[in-house]
């Protein structure tokens, strides 16, 4: 192999850069605050979805019927999902686990026929609801582990039945 270099170097130029180089631009320390500023108006907005999208899917799973159209499956499974993605972009760690295992119970239901009774939805909607009330904010689920290990069962013993219909 030659000497010669493989690529080339380019110079970025940033919009900040340009902005600060400007007579009047923006400081560092001031570019700091607003970017802080706008990360803490992001968080809400993204809090509020969580919120907004938690709604439909408790209200599903209250009313869950053991033989539930599809389309009514496959809307809850999505907003299980959407619910799973949002608290995790807002730290809301329990209310993540939370939903991820809603998402995986719907989803067995949704794809591989398994079944699920309303007690069962149920557990889940009240498991949401507690997560919602957002105790957990932090990374330290210890204290919410004999209720994720439940729901963990609970979405074990649902997959199961669809190995088993399948």
């Amino acid at each position: 192999m030659s000497g010669k270099p493989v690529g080339r170097q380019v110079a970025v130029v940033t919009k900040f850069q340009t902005e600060a180089v400007k007579p009047g631009g923006v400081d560092r320390r001031t570019a700091g605050r607003a970017a802080e500023q706008a990360v803490a108006d992001m968080q809400v907005q993204v809090q509020q979805r969580v919120l907004d999208s938690l709604d439909p899917l408790v209200a599903l799973l209250r009313q869950w019927q053991k033989e539930a159209p599809a389309a009514a499956v496959r809307g809850a499974c999505d907003w299980a999902a959407t619910t799973r993605d949002l608290a995790g972009l807002a730290e809301m760690h329990l209310l993540t686990e939370v939903a991820m295992h809603s998402y995986d119970c719907l989803d067995a239901v949704a794809v591989d026929g398994a079944s699920m009774d309303a007690n069962e939805a149920a557990c889940f909607a009240d498991a949401l609801v507690f997560a919602r009330q957002d105790a957990c904010r932090g990374s330290d689920l210890m204290p919410y582990q004999p209720l994720l290990k439940d729901l963990e069962t609970l979405t074990t013993l649902v997959i199961g039945r669809g190995a088993q219909a399948g």
